[in-house]
Parts: structure tokens; sequence; C-alpha cells
């Protein structure tokens, strides 16, 4: 009977909500234009690109690729009514977007929200903690949004005391509805049902996080802070060889103390069993385990973390693959790196097993002293590595991660075998007068793809421990004005070398800006390779407030896109993009 209940409402969810939506924009027009009461808010993000054949770099000829949405946001008071239209057209294959094809509204909320109460019907976005746990957001860079469709509730029952609980299902990209339009097929968002209709993949959680410093201690120069959260995911078994659990529950726990300029943080999460396919579908609890410390004054600070994570992988449906379903996030503790050939090489988070360490140091060279020069120098210093957990057999286990068993057995206190990564980055910034500032920055780095296997290669290549080494130096330059228009120029030249994968790069960018415009040219150089491929472009645009358009043409390697630890294949390609955000 429950059963029923709840996939009925989900089923309201989707197919009515989009109605409700509209009836409530309607009633609010009539507000906003008859009594001026009330806005709406909103950002839009267009994009065009068009491939065609280059042999040179391995891309494809594909019909130009057309993306975008439109978020609308009313406020009315205590009420907020959101929307999101989204459409993907010819998705490039090995994006991971493919199943994105289509258009239509992705995301639809009711949400009423006072001092000491939220309540939010529709889809939305939370975290608990880090997200170790719990953590869903949207990121169309990654084509990540795993929205929850369903209730969220939050109450602050005393001062200090903030609650939050909340049931639905995630985004399961589109599912065909019953009209098409010219261009587009219209759809909206799927949700997991199998053929016979059996509710799969709800997730259901409750978080609590305590201010001690507004219940008893209030006159105290320590912040102490308490969190706690439990998520579990409901999803049916069907498999006629394994009993899979139809209940997975995870159970998070947070402490942070900061006093004047030290703070120390603890995060702790331990999960039931939960086999999947991508744990080769064990039987083997998860937890994992975060610890930073921070401490910062005038001129100085030092940061260092320390973190374990075994089989915590946590998906609403125990299939899903890449970043279909992900329940949780698990914080990189590497570097996240901008300059170019910096993120040729980048580490992807292990939600099976890592164990690693991170520390980052700032120091400012005070102004006026003999080294820090007039304005100061700035220098900026960070270590991480990340090695694999412990494993060993288990007794009547033929090896390591047999299906249907309980994997490895593993001490929570012992590195494992392998090195997965490690980076020492070195970076000094100095201006040296009011018009020049220059940036330089040494990266040293191993990146273990003979395990990892997350780069991809030539013919005849297999995975192995890239090595590489990486200068960077920039150059930022304010020139004279034109008329009353402010100009300014920045210069990259960076160089990467490694006797492994693909050898050698060089890369060099030359970037002016005069007022609102802008113009960029740069060139990447493989000359390392069998083939010597250059990947160069072109780059115009224009900025006006939250408005900016942009033109390039050019070409992109094939490789691995990553922001935050979490990655996703670019296809190469050679042709030009348009791109449009506007914010209103």
């Amino acid at each position: 009977m429950k059963k029923n209940y709840m996939k009925n409402f989900f089923k309201l969810s989707q197919s009515k909500m989009k109605q409700i939506i509209i009836i409530l924009f309607l009633t609010s027009s009539s507000v906003i234009y008859g009594q001026n009461y009330g806005k709406i808010q909103g950002n839009t993000q267009l994009n065009y690109q068009t491939f065609q054949e280059d042999l040179t770099i391995g891309a494809l000829h594909h019909p130009a690729y057309t993306s975008g949405y439109t978020n609308l946001l009313y406020t009315n008071q205590k009420i907020i009514i959101g929307v999101r239209l989204e459409g993907y057209h010819n998705v490039m294959p090995g994006t991971g977007l493919e199943d994105f094809e289509g258009i239509g509204i992705a995301n639809r909320f009711i949400q009423y929200k006072s001092n000491n109460i939220d309540v939010t019907m529709g889809n939305f976005y939370d975290e608990f903690g880090s997200g170790l746990i719990f953590k869903t957001y949207f990121d169309p860079n990654l084509g990540i949004d795993n929205s929850i469709n369903g209730l969220r509730l939050k109450i602050k029952p005393i001062s200090g005391v903030y609650i939050t609980a909340l049931t639905g299902k995630q985004r399961n990209t589109w599912k065909e509805n019953e009209s098409d339009s010219l261009f587009f097929k219209w759809k909206r968002p799927g949700y997991l049902y199998d053929e016979e209709d059996n509710f799969h993949g709800l997730v259901s959680g409750i978080n609590t996080d305590i201010s001690l410093n507004e219940i008893i201690f209030q006159n105290w120069n320590s912040i102490i802070n308490m969190g706690a959260s439990f998520v579990t995911k409901h999803e049916t078994d069907n498999d006629p060889i394994y009993n899979f659990p139809e209940n997975v529950g995870a159970f998070n726990g947070r402490f942070n103390i900061s006093k004047n300029n030290t703070s120390i943080n603890i995060d702790y999460a331990h999960k039931i069993n939960d086999p999947s396919s991508d744990n080769n579908l064990i039987y083997q609890n998860g937890n994992g385990l975060i610890i930073n410390a921070n401490y910062s004054k005038k001129g100085f600070g030092v940061s260092v973390g320390a973190k374990r994570i075994q089989n915590m992988s946590f998906r609403s449906l125990r299939k899903g693959q890449f970043q279909n379903f992900n329940i949780n996030y698990i914080t990189p503790f590497t570097k996240q790196q901008s300059y170019s050939l910096a993120t040729i090489y980048p580490y992807i988070s292990q939600p099976n097993g890592e164990m690693g360490m991170q520390l980052d140091l700032y120091y400012t060279i005070p102004k006026k002293s003999k080294i820090g020069g007039k304005y100061g120098t700035h220098i900026s210093f960070n270590f991480s590595n990340v090695f694999d957990i412990d494993q060993t057999i288990p007794e009547d286990n033929e090896g390591i991660n047999q299906r249907g068993t309980l994997g490895y057995n593993s001490s929570p206190f012992k590195i494992g075998e392998n090195k997965l990564f490690q980076e020492i980055n070195i970076e000094i910034s100095k201006k040296i007068n009011k018009s020049i500032k220059i940036n330089g920055a040494y990266i040293n780095l191993m990146n273990n793809d003979k395990i990892l296997e997350s780069q991809i290669l030539l013919e005849n290549q297999e995975h192995e421990k890239i090595f590489a080494n990486i200068f960077i130096l920039e150059t930022l330059l304010k020139l004279p004005k034109i008329g009353k228009m402010r100009s300014s120029m920045n210069t990259q030249i960076q160089h990467l070398r490694t006797k492994q994968h693909l050898g050698n790069w060089a890369m060099g960018l030359i970037e002016y800006k005069l007022s609102k415009w802008f113009i960029s040219i740069q060139d990447m150089y493989n000359y390392g390779s069998p083939d010597k491929p250059h990947y160069y472009s072109i780059s115009s645009g224009y900025n006006k407030g939250s408005h900016r358009i942009s033109l390039t043409y050019g070409k992109q390697r094939k490789g691995l896109f990553c922001i935050g630890g979490v990655c996703r294949d670019v296809p190469a390609s050679n042709g030009f993009t348009i791109s449009l955000t506007s914010s209103f």
C-alpha cells in the first residue's frame, strides 16, 4: 500500500507539476503587473558548436550541436516558484550527454520559506555536510543533474538547531512525452521504473546541524558546530542470482571547532553493503573519514588534510555508471588546476578506495623588503598524494573483489601498495609596478594511469605511470587607456615535459582586453607525440554586466574535462563555438 502511494505521488509530481507551475506563474503575473508586487529573476545559457573532420587530431564530422537552459525564479514574499527549461540537440557521441537529447522542463519547484520553516515540493538540490553521503547539484559543463524530485522540509525548532528531511527520486535524463515539436522532441524528466512498473531509486534522508554557540556557549571565543545525517535509498531486487539489499542506509557525523585563526573539521560516514556495478557486486560495507586543520594570520596560512575512502560509491540505481544516479560526492584532495597543460593529467576521485593527504602553505613576503619588493611577493606551496587502500583476500575466497562475496578485508590504518597520484605545486606571484604583474608556477606530478586507466591511448600504447614536470609563466599588463576605455593584455607560456604517454607539450596564449571586448589567440602543441598536432584557437567576445557573448574557432584535444575531482570524456573537435550567457 505504501509503495503504491509513493509511486502515485511521484507520478503525480511528474505529470502535474508543470501544469501547477504554469497556473501559479499566470496567477503571479497578474500580481506583478496589477500591483507591481513580487519579482522574476533568471539566467540563461545558449551554446552552438559545429564539427568538421580533422584526422590530424581524430576529430569527426558531426551535425551542429545546440544546448542551453533557462532558469526562471519568481519570488512573492515567502513563496518561491522556479522552473528550468533545458535542451540538447545533436549530442556528440562519447560526451556522456547522449541520454539528454531533447528539450523540456527539467526542473520545477514550489517553495515556502520563512524564518523557521522551509518547504519545497518538486525538484531541489541540497547537501549534507561535505557531501559524503548526500549531495545533489547541477553542472551543465559536466553533464550532471542529480536533482531530487519530491518533498523537502527544513525547520528550526529552537535557536541553533537546523533540521532537514527529504524524500524523492533522482532525475534520470529524459523520458518521452506524447507530443513532439518540429525541431526538438519535447520530453520530461524520467524517473526509475522497470518494465513491470516497480518503484526504484527512492532516496530519503534527514540531516541535523547544531550550533552549540547559539544554544549554550554564546560567550565563548570558540565556535563549535556539530552535524549528523542519515540517508537511505530503496531499490527493488529482481535479480535471479544475487540477493541484493533493497534498502541501503548511510550515516554521517561531523564536528567542527574554530578559535581565532585555527579550525579543525572531522567528517565521518558509514554505509551498509551496497553491491553495484562500481564495486563488482561485492557485499562490503563502506566508510569514509575526512580531517582538515587550518591556521592563518596576516601573510601566512597553512592547511593540512587527510582522508580515507572505502567502498563509498552511493547511487540510487545499482547498475548506474559514470556520473548517473550519484547520491553523494567525494571531496577531492588534490589541487584544482586552471592552467591548460596542468589539466592534462588530472586525478579522478576513487570512491571504491583511496587514502591520501594534502598540504597547502601560503606566505607573503612583506612589502618594501629586499625580497618582497615594493608590493610584496606571494608564494604558495601545495603537496598532495593518494594511495589505494589495504586489501587482503578473505577466507574461502579465490581473490580480491570476487563477485557475490565480501570482496576483501582491509585495515583502516594501513596504506595500500599502490600510489595512485602525487603532485607538488609551487606558485609565485609578484607585482613589478602598477602596470605589470607576473605569475610563475612549477608542477611535478605522478599519475599512475597503469591502475587508474583514465587517459586516452594512441595505437599500440598501454596504460603506464606518467611522470611530468610543468612550467608556467603568466604576465598581466595594464596598458594605457584608449580614450575612456581601459585596456590590458595577458600572456602565458606553458611547457609540459614527460617521457610517457603523449610526450612533451608547449602552449602559448595572448589575450587582449579593451573595455568590455576581448580577443585571445592560443596554441597547444603536442610536439612529443608522433603526429605532432597543433590545437590552436582564436576567441573573441563582449561582456556587459551579467551578459556575455563569445565566439571561438579552433581545435579541442580529446581527453578528460574535470571539475572538483569529477570528470567526463571530451571528444576531439574542430569548429566554431558560440556561447551566450545572461542573467536578469
